[in-house]
């Protein structure tokens, strides 16, 4: 009875061991804010009668790139995994008028996505469904960067404003 006890207690150490191997290929990152501050900037028509009521138009397209992150951008070539948590999208900066509008879209995957409630200074989640958050992620482990589209409109022209897009993402990389 010994002997076998002490068979199965080997066998525990050693898958036990195993785990801890394998942790030692990998290393984590949490929480990492993959961001981009975007200037945007709408300019009047010299033309052109503004009219008081009338919304103006603006679309700037960005990339959120893994090479802009320091902790990662040495183990590029080894990414395992990655977990996107959330995308929010803040307007600063504000010289005139009201950000009327805002759409954030991913135009790789096909996701348009009105952000209901524009706010300044404040950060502005859209609403990815956990499935969309999944397919942003692998297509951050594919590509190392995601592009995507800010539409959306303003009250009064000539204006600029900033506005910082920021994925939260979780990665995990091979280091052995």
């Amino acid at each position: 009875m010994k002997k076998t006890l002490c068979i199965l207690f080997s066998i525990l150490i050693g898958f036990a061991s195993c785990d801890k191997i394998n942790d030692l290929k990998t290393k984590d990152f949490y929480d990492l804010k993959l961001s981009k501050k975007t200037l945007v900037t709408v300019n009047s028509d010299k033309s052109a009668v503004v009219k008081s009521a009338e919304n103006h138009p603006f679309s700037e397209t960005i990339s959120l790139d893994f090479n802009d992150l320091n902790e990662v951008k040495e183990y590029l070539n080894k990414l395992e995994a990655v977990d996107v948590t959330s995308v929010t999208c803040k307007i600063t900066d504000l010289s005139a008028g009201e950000v009327n509008s805002l759409n954030l879209s991913v135009p790789d995957l096909n996701f348009d996505f009105d952000i209901p409630t524009v706010s300044e200074n404040q950060a502005l989640f859209v609403n990815f469904t956990t499935e969309q958050l999944d397919a942003i992620a692998n297509e951050l482990l594919q590509s190392k960067n995601l592009k995507m589209i800010i539409s959306g409109t303003v009250t009064e022209k000539p204006v600029s404003f900033n506005i910082e897009t920021t994925a939260l993402v979780d990665v995990e990389v091979k280091v052995l």
